[in-house]
C-alpha cells in the first residue's frame, strides 16, 4: 500500500497566521461592533486579527485604539469614561479621545511629563456597522448597502455570531451554491437537481458580481407574505461581492418583491471569525413578518456551521492548487481566491 509523506500532505496548509491572505487582511476595513451597541460615553471590546479592541462613542463620533493600558496591559473597556477621558479599571489611568495618557493618579506630579498613548486605529461607521483598520491607508472604502436608504425596505439587525472558522470560509460558504441540495435538502435544493447551471462572474466597481436564478417551493407563510400562490417559484439572486469579506444577496420574487440579506465576516483570530449581518424585506411590515425570515435564516445557518467548521485547514490554504474546483460549481469560489491572493501579494513586501 502506498502512502503519501507527511510534509506532502501539509505542505499547503501553512498556519493562518503565516499566509499572506492572512497578512494582508491588516490592509482592509472590517466590522467590530454594530453602531446601536455603541452608546454615547459608553465602551465596548472586540477582536480583529489577534488584536483587542476597543470602540467609544464621544460626543456622537466612534474611535477605535488598541483595547491594552500601555501600563501593564489591562483592558480599559473594561473602565469608564469621564470628562471626556478613558479610565483604566486596574490603577485609574487615564487617556483622552485622540488616546494620550493625561492623568496618573497614583504619580499625578508625572501628569504631562509621561509620554505615552494608547494606539488609535482608523474608524468610521457605515451601514449600521463600525468598521476599522489596523493601517493607516486601507485598500478602498468599507462597502455600504445599496438598499439601506431605501424607505420601502424594513431592516432588522440581529446579534453577530462567532464560528470556529476562516472569514474566507465562512464567505465562500453563503456563495457555495452547489451545497445547497446537500445542506439545505429540501429547503433551498433537492438532491435530484443538484446540477449547476452556468452562471457569469465578474469585477465590477470593486467588486465581484454574479447572478443565479433559483427555482424554489413556495409554500405556508411565504405565500401570504409575497401574494404569490404558485407551489414553486423561479427567484433571481443578485450577488455583490466585496473582499475580504462582504456579501450582499438582493433576492426578487416574480412579482418584484425583494429580500435583501448582507453579510460581513470579519478574521477575529486564525482560523475565527464574527460575523455582522443585516436582514431587509419590502414585503414583510410587522416585526412577527421579520421573526418569521430571521427564524429561516437561523435554520440555514445551524445547518451550515458544523459543516463549514469541519472543513480542513480551518483557514484558507494559501495556495490555489491546495484544493481541488470544478468549473462551473466553483466559478465563485476560484474567482474569490484569485481576487484574494493577486491583492495579498500587492501587500506583500519586495
Amino acid at each position: 500500500m502506498s502512502t503519501t509523506p507527511l510534509d506532502e500532505v501539509v505542505d499547503p496548509f501553512v498556519p493562518e497566521r503565516d499566509s499572506t491572505w492572512y497578512r494582508a487582511m491588516r490592509h482592509f476595513w472590517h466590522p467590530v461592533a454594530y453602531s446601536r451597541d455603541v452608546a454615547e460615553g459608553a465602551m465596548i471590546s472586540g477582536r480583529l486579527l489577534g488584536e483587542r479592541i476597543l470602540v467609544v462613542r464621544h460626543e456622537g463620533e466612534v474611535r477605535a485604539f488598541m483595547d491594552v493600558c500601555r501600563h501593564k496591559g489591562a483592558a480599559p473597556s473594561l473602565g469608564w469614561v469621564e470628562s471626556g477621558c478613558i479610565h483604566c479599571p486596574y490603577h485609574g489611568w487615564a487617556y483622552n479621545m485622540d488616546g494620550s495618557l493625561v492623568s496618573i493618579p497614583s504619580r499625578p506630579e508625572l501628569n504631562g511629563v509621561l509620554q505615552a498613548s494608547l494606539l488609535r486605529y482608523l474608524c468610521q461607521e457605515r451601514a449600521g456597522m463600525v468598521w476599522v483598520s489596523l493601517t493607516g491607508q486601507p485598500w478602498g472604502d468599507p462597502p455600504g448597502i445599496d438598499e439601506w436608504d431605501d424607505p420601502t425596505m424594513r431592516w432588522l439587525t440581529p446579534d453577530h455570531y462567532d464560528w470556529a472558522t476562516s472569514s474566507p470560509r465562512r464567505l465562500e460558504n453563503f456563495v457555495d451554491f452547489s451545497h445547497f441540495p446537500f445542506v439545505h435538502e429540501n429547503i433551498l435544493g433537492t438532491r435530484d437537481k443538484a446540477h449547476i447551471d452556468q452562471h457569469d462572474v465578474w469585477r465590477e466597481d470593486g467588486a465581484l458580481r454574479f447572478e443565479k436564478v433559483f427555482v424554489e417551493p413556495n409554500v405556508d407563510r411565504m405565500k401570504e407574505l409575497l401574494g404569490i400562490e404558485d407551489v414553486t417559484m423561479a427567484v433571481r439572486n443578485w450577488y455583490r461581492l466585496t473582499v475580504p469579506g462582504s456579501i450582499e444577496l438582493v433576492r426578487t420574487f416574480p412579482n418584484g418583491r425583494r429580500y435583501a440579506l448582507y453579510m460581513v465576516t470579519a478574521p477575529t483570530g486564525p482560523a475565527t471569525c464574527r460575523n455582522f449581518w443585516h436582514i431587509g424585506a419590502d414585503f414583510a411590515p410587522t416585526d412577527d413578518d421579520m421573526d418569521f425570515l430571521l427564524e429561516f435564516e437561523h435554520l440555514v445557518l445551524a445547518q451550515d456551521q458544523p459543516v463549514v467548521e469541519s472543513q480542513w485547514p480551518e483557514h484558507l490554504p494559501d495556495r490555489l492548487s491546495a484544493e481541488m474546483y470544478v468549473k462551473v460549481a466553483d466559478d465563485v469560489t476560484l474567482a474569490y481566491r484569485k481576487w484574494l491572493f493577486e491583492l495579498a501579494g500587492e501587500f506583500e513586501p519586495n
